[in-house]
């Protein structure tokens, strides 16, 4: 009876053993030596740009202007920079991890870390002297830092060898990197200015290689009072954001305003440089008055111009044409035989017809005549030539 009731009680034992308090199973632990090698490898390098800057006209294409004294004309520029990078300071750095597993004391001899394909050895700070014994289910962690030549992609390998004295082996570990984004950018924007124009639009892109290019669209209103040959220089200025380096780049506008003859302008121009805007005031409109009753149509110069010759009617189409003419002839404009003819019939056609008035066919005709007379002359056809719009 004793001897079974002792077996039993070992059973037993054993069996309380093998279970949980729970009762799962306990998890078993490794037997012998194991030791595992884990790694990161973090590229870094630095991205410098170098900016450079140029301007050009965009309106007028030609970067020449013929303008009637007092004009008012938007002169359009654009600003192209282009920003270069230089990459350089390539490094990876990170931690190689070597871990003992198992469940006995192993000893480490001194790790090995190496990049492919330039067969460089990376010295791996662990804090420790090897040969090292590392405790069962302990684990050591070196560091490196690695300065490199170039930016190529390259694999990083740490092996390290180990022994518990009656058995031994070898463990490693590998991580690839590439230089794709820089972790420091110098110079990577810049601020533009052209104190003399106003910013209307900007657009951007960057090409795979970290080219950036970007172009920036100014407007400046230039208007020059008397006659004469005149240059408009624009300059605008740039500064880096990390050094605030500068650049500057100009863009040379060439205008003249006619002493002898004047040019034109056409009735677009005059409808929108009044003093109802929306454009720069044209003083020339002082010598008519935006608000000047236009002869037996019951509406001001301005009125009239601003109403649509809706089915064709003779009427407003003359009458735009007829209000342009007069003030360029005001603003200087030298005129023809043919136009001053023009002129004189639309002057007495106003001074007997309202809008309201039905107009016979001849008569619709010879006004739509006149109005055509009119519309080359405002367009520069004939007489001396169209201002720049």
């Amino acid at each position: 009876m004793r001897h079974w009731y002792g077996v039993l009680l070992a059973v037993g034992l054993l069996a309380a053993c093998s279970q949980s308090p729970q009762g799962g199973v306990t998890p078993q632990v490794a037997v012998g030596p194991s030791v595992e090698v884990t790694k990161t490898a973090v590229p870094k390098f630095k991205r410098t740009y170098t900016w450079t800057m140029a301007k050009r006209v965009t309106d007028p294409s030609s970067g020449t202007l013929t303008l009637a004294p007092g004009q008012s004309y938007p002169v359009k520029y654009a600003v192209d920079l282009v920003g270069t990078p230089k990459d350089s300071d390539f490094r990876v750095e990170g931690t190689v991890t070597l871990k003992n597993t198992g469940s006995v004391d192993v000893v480490l001899q001194a790790p090995t870390d190496t990049l492919t394909p330039d067969g460089t050895s990376v010295p791996l700070a662990c804090g420790v002297t090897f040969p090292y014994t590392l405790p069962a289910g302990q684990s050591l962690v070196c560091a490196y830092s690695q300065a490199l030549p170039d930016g190529r992609s390259r694999t990083n390998t740490a092996s390290v060898s180990w022994t518990d004295g009656s058995q031994s082996g070898t463990a490693s570990s590998q991580a690839s990197f590439a230089f794709t984004n820089p972790t420091e950018v110098v110079d990577g924007s810049v601020t533009v200015e052209d104190p003399s124009a106003t910013l209307a639009s900007a657009i951007s892109g960057i090409t795979p290689e970290g080219v950036i290019s970007q172009t920036y669209f100014f407007e400046r209103w230039v208007r020059f009072d008397a006659c004469g040959e005149y240059e408009v220089q624009n300059t605008a200025t740039f500064t880096t954001s990390t050094t605030q380096t500068q650049g500057s780049a100009s863009a040379t506008l060439k205008a003249s305003v006619p002493c002898q003859g004047g040019c034109t302008l056409t009735q677009g121009y005059w409808k929108t440089h009044s003093r109802y805007g929306p454009a720069p005031y044209d003083a020339t409109w002082a010598k008519v008055g935006e608000d000047t009753p236009f002869y037996l149509s019951g509406q001001s110069y301005h009125q009239v111009l601003w109403t649509s010759p809706s089915g064709g009617k003779a009427y407003y189409i003359l009458a735009h044409q007829f209000i342009a003419a007069r003030l360029n002839v005001l603003n200087g404009a030298s005129t023809t035989p043919t136009v001053d003819a023009a002129l004189a019939w639309a002057d007495q056609f106003f001074q007997t017809y309202r809008p309201s008035d039905t107009l016979s066919k001849a008569v619709a005709n010879q006004a739509k005549g006149y109005a055509g007379t009119l519309d080359a002359y405002n367009n520069g056809l004939t007489g001396p030539g169209h201002c720049s719009e």
